[in-house]
């Protein structure tokens, strides 16, 4: 895969950030907003854009993100983080990112 974990850095980056959202959203649903020339400079998904939605369940991905490494390296930044697993253990999560570059997350309880 030639664009294997290129975005881990910039999802290292925004972590505390997102672990601070994933935490909030026990009480409501969280959004943040992402600056789209930092994603433009690492990849080239110009046609088919950033956007994704993944879906966390005990733990594992439960929907199709194979054909997005964005989404696939923010997992492994989170699988990487012993809060987000805890809480992606215990929860259902829902985070996606918008083409505006909004990303939201939705956590309930399993």
């Amino acid at each position: 895969m030639k664009d294997a974990n290129i975005y881990m850095n910039l999802w290292q980056k925004y972590r505390p950030v997102i672990l601070s959202k994933m935490k909030q959203a026990h009480i409501e649903n969280q959004e943040y907003q992402l600056m789209k020339h930092e994603f433009e400079s690492i990849g080239d998904r110009t046609s088919s854009g950033y956007s994704f939605n993944l879906e966390i369940k005990d733990g594992k991905v439960s929907n199709n993100i194979g054909g997005t490494a964005v989404a696939r390296d923010l997992f492994e930044v989170l699988k990487n983080s012993d809060t987000a697993k805890n809480m992606m253990e215990s929860n259902h999560i829902k985070i996606t990112l918008s083409k505006e570059f909004v990303l939201a997350i939705r956590i309930t309880e399993l």
